[in-house]
């Protein structure tokens, strides 16, 4: 899973491609420490992956320029007026806190109606920040419990009260690179309730390692226990199913009404006062990023409903 904004990112690499080849040397016998030296190298200077994407039938040439990669878990803007998006992309030691903060400067910025919280290609990290974050939007509950093979080993971990969002909607944006983590806040807020988990089946990393030291240098690490959601689901090879699935497709234009139109047709008349701005608005988000205009689409529908319901 490439890292937000680093130079795999930014060449286009996806959560799940295979890299077989590093410059000349092919990968196939290589330990993982040995693939992730050749990789490594002098700011500015290029390296060569052959790559091999899903769905595709031959691999691919990709050439990255090194850089440092820079780690920021969390980001945060608004999508449209008072619809909110946070983004994180892995869980950290603070992540908690500095997905906390981002709320704020979201509700500073526009009177906040729903939030889509994007969890794609987030492969985990830190226990604690995913309790953390899950725990922002929780008011009481279960967000994950632990269990071993006795069951005096289970280790349950609740929200403490207070909604950052007081229960206003949300949608978990997930896909094949989310996993253990990010897994475990996707299906406490489905399990709970609490938001409308929309993408695509997590990656299913659902196991708890034990270190155990052996001496000054050595040590044994163990798989004791699996993560499992609030209602007794567990992570582990299964991973957590979308409530609303949606399939990556590609397009040279998309709308959300996947209709076609007079303007998609090459060589079309264009109207006399210029092409609609309105219209390319709209389009934008869908052609940068499809699953999150979807994603975008059903938490209007959600707030839509409840002001309804209100009347």
């Amino acid at each position: 899973t490439p890292v937000d904004g680093s130079p795999a990112s930014k060449a286009g690499i996806q959560a799940g491609d295979l890299i077989l080849k590093i410059d000349e040397t092919f990968v196939k016998g290589l330990t993982l420490g040995e693939a992730v030296e050749l990789m490594r190298g002098e700011v500015g200077s290029e390296i060569e992956l052959m790559v091999l994407s899903e769905g595709d039938e031959k691999p691919h040439q990709v050439t990255l320029t090194r850089d440092k990669i820079q780690l920021h878990s969390v980001k945060s803007r608004m999508l449209e007026p008072g619809m909110g998006y946070l983004r994180i992309s892995q869980f950290q030691n603070n992540t908690g806190d500095d997905a906390r903060k981002a709320l704020d400067k979201l509700a500073k910025e526009d009177t906040l109606r729903g939030l889509v919280l994007d969890l794609r290609n987030n492969p985990g990290g830190v226990l604690g920040g995913a309790v953390e974050v899950a725990d922002l939007f929780m008011d009481s509950g279960l967000i994950v419990y632990t269990q071993g093979r006795e069951q005096s080993s289970r280790s349950d971990f609740n929200a403490k009260p207070g909604d950052r969002l007081n229960g206003m909607p949300m949608v978990v944006l997930v896909n094949g690179g989310s996993a253990s983590a990010s897994e475990i806040v996707a299906g406490a807020l489905q399990d709970q309730g609490r938001a409308i988990v929309v993408g695509n089946r997590t990656f299913g990393k659902g196991s708890v390692q034990t270190v155990l030291p052996l001496s000054k240098d050595k040590a044994l690490k163990l798989t004791t226990a699996r993560y499992y959601t609030p209602d007794g689901r567990s992570i582990q090879a299964e991973g957590i199913e979308p409530d609303i699935a949606v399939d990556v497709v590609t397009k040279l234009e998309v709308r959300e009404d996947m209709q076609v139109r007079e303007a998609d047709l090459p060589r079309h008349l264009n109207n006399e006062n210029g092409e609609s701005q309105n219209d390319g608005k709209r389009q934008s988000l869908a052609q940068e990023d499809y699953a999150l205009a979807q994603a975008l689409s059903v938490l209007k529908g959600v707030v839509l409903a409840r002001s309804n319901e209100g009347r």
